[in-house]
């Protein structure tokens, strides 16, 4: 069971992402699980999806640089989904996905103080990724403080696309029209 009450700032993302995953869907998550039970700190963002894939009939595909977080994944035993260890960029391009409608963007740690590096990271993911997303796939970014964060430079991509947001917050929302 998700304990929402724990998911704090990212509490409003996760209710409207969950609710709007289709039957069978394709989640597609850069940066896994590190630590089990911090719901708090890390979101555990792997765990709420893996969930939600069970429900829907669906399977989650996650990616971290760390082999440590595919291993955790096992041992957790998180039955609706594959991790995959390496660098997102160049991991995404071997996956055998069709489309993906839920692309969760969370793979490169931000230093709020200068958050570039980590939004360019995502916004190269989030470019690896478009020929998957299709009409009414979901794109979210974590980890973002007064519309700054590793969401920015998909937030300008997204705007000169005319995809609105629909979340913005800590974890920023975007729906493919």
């Amino acid at each position: 069971m998700i304990p929402w009450n724990l998911l704090g700032h990212r509490l409003t993302a996760f209710e409207r992402i969950t609710a709007m995953l289709p039957d069978n869907c394709v989640i597609l998550e850069t940066g896994t699980i590190r630590e089990p039970g911090n719901w708090i700190g890390d979101g555990q963002s792997t765990v709420v999806w893996d969930h939600y894939a069970g429900v829907k009939s669906g399977h989650v595909t996650t990616i971290d640089l760390d082999p440590g977080c595919a291993e955790l994944v096992e041992r957790m035993n998180l039955q609706n989904t594959t991790a995959f260890t390496g660098d997102s960029l160049q991991v995404i391009p071997t996956l055998d996905l069709q489309h993906v409608d839920f692309l969760y963007l969370d793979s490169f740690d931000v230093d709020f103080a200068n958050p570039q590096p980590a939004s360019e990271h995502h916004l190269a993911e989030l470019k690896l990724c478009l020929h998957l997303l299709t009409s009414g796939s979901i794109v979210a970014v974590d980890d973002n403080r007064n519309g700054d964060g590793k969401g920015t430079a998909v937030a300008a991509h997204m705007a000169e696309h005319n995809i609105p947001e629909i979340v913005s917050g800590y974890v920023r929302v975007w729906r493919l029209p």
